[in-house]
Parts: C-alpha cells; structure tokens; sequence
C-alpha cells in the first residue's frame, strides 16, 4: 500500500452495490481499522465481516455516535442510495437539528444537499474522502481502454454532457447515430439505455461540473456494458480521473468480445 495513505480508521456510509464492499475489504487486507453504516433500505450481499450498524440515513445522532465509539477519522460515503422524502422521515434529535439546517438544500437537488452534507460531516471533525483515495485503481488518465476505438466526434456530447449536469439532472447521456440525445433521469445510466438506447447510440458520462466527487461519483461496470451491447449501442465516453469503473479488467474484456469501445477523456468541467 502507498506510504502516503492515511491509514486512520475509516467510517463507510455504505449504499448498494460493489464499492461499499470492495472499500471494506481494502481495509481489511491493508490493516485500516474500519466500521460500516448499513441503511435498512437497502440490500446488501456478501458484506464482510466488520463493525457495523443498519439504521435510516435521517438517524444522524446514531450514526455519528457510533463512528465516534470507533474512533473513526476518516468517513466514505460510496454506492447506490435513494433520497427519501421528508416526510417519511423519522430522524433522531441530532437529525432533527441537522435537517433544519439542510433542508432547504434537499429541496434544491443533490448537489446542493451532499454539499450540505459534507459540512455536517466535517462539523462532526470527520474528514471526508473520496473512495478513490483508497481504490486508486478505479479511475483512469485519458486513453482509449479497448482494441475497438472511438471513430465518433464526440466533442459537442461532451460539452452536452456538462452542460446538463449543470442542471443538477444527471451525469449520463446518450448521443444517438442521428446527432440527437438522449437524456438521463433519476432512475439512472441502465434506465437510460434500456429507454432510449438505439443501434449506434454512444454513452456519454461526466462528472457534473458543481458536484462533490468525494460524495458523489458517477459509476460504471459490466452491468452499464451489457446494457448498451443489448440495444444496439457501441460505447462509452467517460471522464478521465473523473468516472469510477467498477471490475475495469472484466470491464475491457467484455467490451473487447463485443466489440464495444470504453473511450477515456480528459475534460474541464470546473
């Protein structure tokens, strides 16, 4: 392990999917003291072994508490988590204080929300991280990733892309064989190319240029591959140091049967 990771114990706000997982195990295998808050709306297969609590993201009080019994410094959050709305919330006496402070924030979408978030954290004198502090092998500097190349321009996608991330709407979407777009909704990039997808449709995904990366990092996989192999679409544009991949070998491998191209860019979305 690099010399200059901090090796401090590590709190995970663990959402669904790969990365809470892959991250806890990290931990474990690099002697990183590491406990995990579980939320009951979600599902969770295969989790290792470690410290952890299931509660509702609104128990702010318990949760806190419990990354200071075990003397976390360091807090992740990572993996799929859906917002619920206020009023089906129950928060403890801290979330009560901490909701009045950000709620006008969780009205005015995500980035504004994980921003508040992030101050809330850090009041608590945790430091935030990224997951990629500690996986550095899930992003990519800019290259072509597959033996099938990009042969589109897809330089104005890509100011699309940002562009509609500035809207606070998404981090996906998809530039069709006729130049017209496709647009990603709350339901994600899978539901996106499952709708919309098209023969010869490309992927565009982007970091939202006012987004926390620390907080919220769009995310690809196999998974996002087999969507696109399955309506006809021949790749991937992502943002160099930017999009997290998910499995990268079996990423490459199955776009190269497929003859799908995972195309890396450098971007300046500031």
């Amino acid at each position: 392990m690099s010399a200059e990771i901090d090796k401090s114990p590590l709190g995970i706000l663990a959402g669904e999917g790969a990365l809470p997982v892959q991250l806890t195990q990290y931990c474990i295998d690099n002697d990183i003291s590491v406990c995990v808050v579980q939320f009951d709306s979600c599902t969770y297969n295969n989790f290792p072994s470690v410290p952890s609590i299931t509660t509702k993201m609104e128990r702010v009080g318990e949760i806190f508490s419990f990354f200071k019994k075990h003397n976390v410094q360091n807090v992740v959050m990572i993996g799929n988590l859906q917002r619920p709305s206020i009023t089906s919330m129950r928060p403890d006496f801290k979330g009560i204080k901490t909701l009045g402070r950000i709620a006008g924030a969780f009205m005015k979408g995500d980035d504004n929300l994980l921003r508040s978030l992030r101050i809330e954290i850090e009041n608590e004198n945790f430091d935030v991280k990224g997951i990629d502090y500690y996986l550095r092998d899930l992003i990519s500097k800019p290259q072509c990733l597959t033996k099938q190349a990009c042969d589109v321009d897809v330089k104005y996608a890509i100011s699309e892309a940002l562009r509609f991330g500035t809207e606070d709407k998404g981090q996906s979407i998809l530039l069709h064989a006729d130049g017209t777009y496709g647009y990603e909704t709350r339901d994600g990039t899978t539901s996106l190319i499952t709708d919309d997808g098209k023969k010869g449709s490309i992927l565009v995904k982007m970091v939202k240029p006012n987004q926390d990366p620390d907080l919220d990092r769009p995310t690809v996989g196999v998974q996002t591959l087999v969507a696109l192999q399955k309506f006809g679409c021949i790749g991937m544009v992502i943002q160099a140091n930017g999009v997290l991949m998910i499995d990268r070998d079996e990423m490459v491998a199955y776009a190269d049967k497929n003859d799908l191209f995972i195309d890396v860019v450098e971007v300046n979305n500031a």
